[in-house]
């Protein structure tokens, strides 16, 4: 029988329960001597076999637990197996749990003990260092951090808080002692196998450095609380609508310009515009942030089977139908009416039209080819050639409809495209203007010859 005995991280945190399995087995085996467990055992006149010797034979902490759980495996009768810490945290034990080796456990004192008088009462997440290292889910919360035990792996650990904390965040620190710390020290420190580190984030936000998304909520939060600002409070879903469609744009506009940091503080008004919403909802009672959230996720989940589920894809068009299967069905759309009928309103004619011509060509409904296609635009552009006045209005509408439709076939977005076009024309027309300056005119003031020359020159310049 196999029984794991966990010793804390002092010699005096071995347990009587403990102590009564150590006195009453055949073979007593210690991870590690290099730490307190060994002083412990023989002040008790155990005898013990350490497995400090598998560390050099290793390769890496999968393959040290694989020849501990060997070592173990090939002692006969009634085996003790000790540990540092509570014997939740440790890496052969969950070894030993993932290849369904039989065992019990006498837990003892945890590492997180030693700096519990300093922590939250409201919660703190725990991790073993290497647990931290591997983990993709890191905020700006209490946390405690241990097992430390070598400036390599302090290291990493830096890196990885350093993403949501300040670098000169306080640190508690405990490796037998208890002091402060921080963040920016922290591989810096001396290391055993004892070295736990608690680190909170600052409470003062005007004093902070670094933010996450917590944070982003936390502080829209007090904005809208009756000590935050009476114009957030005042503020509904329908005053600010109008704002995530200029966020929108402006944020576009970064991208256009390949501006990254601009493109930083656009996604963040972006990100503000969301979480502005939320706090409005959950102040009105109408649904939370889990809510968005969970809806979010459970639409990626759901739409993308080929990831998630059995479905197979093996391009992004293959990825892109079965996204649009899913979300029809979710939608309960039935029939191309009600696809088309989906479209929202309040998007730009063009993006509107592309997608309204988009959907019906999936159902068959478009031209046969890029000929049609061409012919069609040439037959609208007659027919506003030849309106009476009163039918310029839907005659331009339909040309631009064409336009838009040859643009699709040849594969162009026609939003992108006129913002593109539009963004050159102003940059043409202020260079045609700066050449001016020196000259005193003013554009109205060329002969059509002169403009001419100008943008042409202008054109050749900004190729």
């Amino acid at each position: 029988m196999l029984t794991v005995v966990a010793m804390g991280l002092n010699k005096d945190d071995l347990t009587i329960k403990g102590l009564n399995v150590l006195k009453n087995v055949d073979v007593v085996i210690v991870k590690s001597e290099r730490t307190h467990m060994s002083e412990t055992l023989k002040e008790q006149g155990i005898e013990y076999i350490s497995c400090d010797d598998l560390y050099d034979k290793a390769e890496d902490f999968l393959e040290l637990d694989k020849l501990i759980v060997k070592r173990l495996n090939q002692q006969q009768g009634n085996i003790a197996f000790c540990i540092v810490g509570s014997g939740t945290d440790d890496s052969t034990v969950d070894y030993l749990k993932q290849h369904n080796v039989p065992f019990e456990t006498v837990y003892g004192v945890s590492a997180e003990q030693y700096v519990n008088p300093v922590c939250d009462s409201n919660g703190v997440r725990v991790f073993t260092a290497q647990q931290f290292v591997d983990c993709t889910n890191v905020t700006a919360v209490a946390t405690v951090v241990k097992y430390i035990d070598d400036s390599y792996i302090a290291s990493d650990v830096k890196l990885k808080l350093q993403s949501c904390f300040d670098y000169d965040n306080a640190i508690t620190v405990y490796d037998g002692r208890l002091y402060q710390s921080t963040l920016d020290e922290l591989d810096r420190l001396d290391y055993n196998h004892l070295t736990t580190i608690y680190i909170r984030p600052n409470a003062d936000y005007s004093k902070r450095k670094v933010f996450d998304f917590k944070d982003v909520m936390d502080v829209m939060h007090i904005l809208r609380s009756p000590n935050g600002c009476p114009w957030d409070r005042e503020q509904t879903h329908e005053s600010i609508r109008k704002n995530v469609i200029e966020e929108s744009y402006e944020l576009a506009q970064a991208i256009e310009d390949n501006d990254i940091d601009n493109m930083v503080e656009e996604l963040g008004d972006m990100l503000m515009q969301i979480a502005f919403h939320i706090e409005i909802a959950r102040d009105d009672s109408e649904f939370t942030a889990e809510d968005v959230y969970t809806a979010l996720c459970r639409k990626l989940v759901d739409r993308h089977p080929h990831v998630f589920g059995e479905v197979q894809a093996v391009n992004s068009q293959q990825s892109l139908d079965s996204w649009e299967k899913i979300k029809a069905q979710q939608h309960k759309i039935k029939n191309l009416t009600e696809n088309l009928r989906d479209i929202p309103k309040g998007m730009s004619a063009l993006m509107r039209c592309n997608k309204a011509q988009y959907r019906a060509g999936k159902q068959g409904y478009d031209f046969v080819n890029l000929q049609q296609v061409e012919d069609s635009l040439l037959s609208e552009l007659n027919e506003l050639k030849n309106a009476p006045e009163d039918c310029r209005q839907e005659e331009g509408g339909d040309l631009l409809f064409s336009v838009v439709n040859l643009l699709r076939w040849y594969g162009v977005d026609a939003e992108t495209a006129l913002l593109t076009s539009t963004e050159k024309f102003i940059n043409r027309v202020i260079a045609v203007e700066k050449k001016l300056e020196p000259t005193g005119k003013k554009l109205k003031e060329l002969t059509p010859e002169q403009f001419d020359l100008l943008w042409a020159e202008v054109k050749k310049e900004m190729q």
